[in-house]
């Protein structure tokens, strides 16, 4: 079986000999991607890949599995929220290796077919998720700040693509073997090595001193900004819960359903790292307006065509974009407003977004019979996540003048 840690470390140290990275940053590297890999890659999205599996074998409804989605996205909120409060403290190192172990639990329970249950495990998993991704996420932009390598961000959001592809290459193969619960397990015991690169080599904080006053002007920008953020959670998750799900109906095959999260893994794993080196050539700003451009046509793919490739190339865009939107918006976030809780104040609008995407996807299949309507809907919602970025770049230029 492949295990897709592999990708991390290939990325990691072929992009390590461009930058000179000691091999002391690439192991801090390779435990914020391993927490990733974890907390985001298996612990919240191998849900996609196995959903039509658990819709095949419990026959519940898109109703249902959006509701399934949406839960584990108000875990999220509640995760975000909490963390935004648990940063900078004492016990925000100690809580983030707590959330490893936990998570991986959490996808072990979903072994169990009881919709209580997997509902409890969705909200939790949700919660653990969201503070490991923004604990893990703080201790690694604030380690390469003090190592003057701050560019080198984008490589541990690389540890979720992984995730994607570990889950979308497995999940068809043990198909064949195993009924969707049993999957879970399966993922739940590759997650293993992950988990312990992330609790042994995530660094730990360093105290940090009070952060200063923030101006009304970057208050505006900031909330313009999670505006934004909140509808590229919005866009990215209808796709992100509902994709395997629409190759499934479209083409009837199992394989295809998983391999289409293989190539939308695998467009995360190798595009994300760049959009930070395309962001120092043209600015962060431009670089984020770009990726929504890009994923606005890469989410509306296929409904613009009903052919394979086209579906695959729009998988690419979609993997390819929406890590590197958030690497890149929570960089510019830090940017405009250096002060410890801007990173979980744009996690909680995120959240937001995908609490509402779901839902808003899964009732909109159930009554128009298809996913046409909702996927028009997530790619406007990208695009009019761009133009907000452009009114923050406005914005913060004449904030600066």
């Amino acid at each position: 079986m492949i295990n897709c840690q592999y990708f991390i470390i290939y990325v990691s140290i072929s992009l390590s000999a461009t930058y000179n990275i000691n091999m002391k940053i690439l192991l801090a590297l390779l435990g914020g991607a391993s927490a990733l890999f974890l907390a985001m890659g298996i612990a919240r999205f191998a849900f996609t890949p196995v959903l039509p599996l658990m819709q095949t074998d419990f026959s519940f409804s898109d109703t249902v599995s959006g509701a399934l989605a949406s839960i584990n996205y108000l875990g999220y909120l509640l995760g975000a929220i909490y963390a935004r409060y648990l940063s900078g403290s004492n016990s925000s190192y100690r809580f983030f290796i707590i959330s490893i172990p936990i998570n991986l639990i959490l996808v072990a329970l979903m072994f169990f077919p009881s919709y209580p249950l997997w509902y409890a495990a969705r909200i939790l998993s949700g919660f653990f998720s969201a503070v490991a991704f923004v604990m893990s996420a703080e201790f690694i932009m604030d380690y390469l700040a003090r190592v003057n390598k701050p560019s080198m961000m984008g490589m541990i959001y690389s540890g979720i693509g992984a995730g994607m592809v570990l889950s979308g290459l497995t999940v068809p193969i043990l198909s064949n073997y195993f009924n969707s619960s049993e999957i879970w397990l399966w993922l739940a015991g590759l997650s293993l090595i992950p988990a312990f690169f992330a609790v042994y080599f995530t660094p730990r904080p360093v105290a940090k001193t009070a952060s200063p006053a923030v101006s009304k002007s970057v208050n505006r920008l900031i909330y313009i900004l999670s505006a934004s953020y909140l509808l590229e959670g919005f866009a990215y998750i209808i796709t992100g819960t509902f994709i395997s799900v629409m190759v499934l109906r479209g083409t009837g095959s199992v394989m295809l359903s998983g391999y289409v999260w293989v190539i939308a893994g695998l467009g995360a794993v190798f595009i994300t790292p760049l959009w930070p080196v395309f962001a120092r050539r043209v600015g962060i700003a431009n670089a984020i307006i770009t990726a929504f451009a890009v994923q606005t046509f890469a989410i509306a793919a296929p409904i613009i065509s009903d052919g394979v490739f086209i579906t695959m190339v729009g998988a690419a865009g979609y993997g390819g974009t929406f890590l590197g939107i958030v690497s890149m918006t929570l960089a510019y976030g830090r940017q405009i407003s250096p002060g410890g809780t801007t990173t979980a104040v744009l996690t909680v609008f995120f959240s937001l977004g995908q609490i509402i995407g779901p839902l808003v996807a899964g009732y909109a299949a159930d009554i128009t019979g298809g996913f046409q309507i909702p996927v028009m809907i997530a790619s406007f919602a990208a695009a009019a996540g761009g133009f907000l970025i452009y009114l923050v770049k406005k914005g913060n230029h004449n904030f600066h003048e």
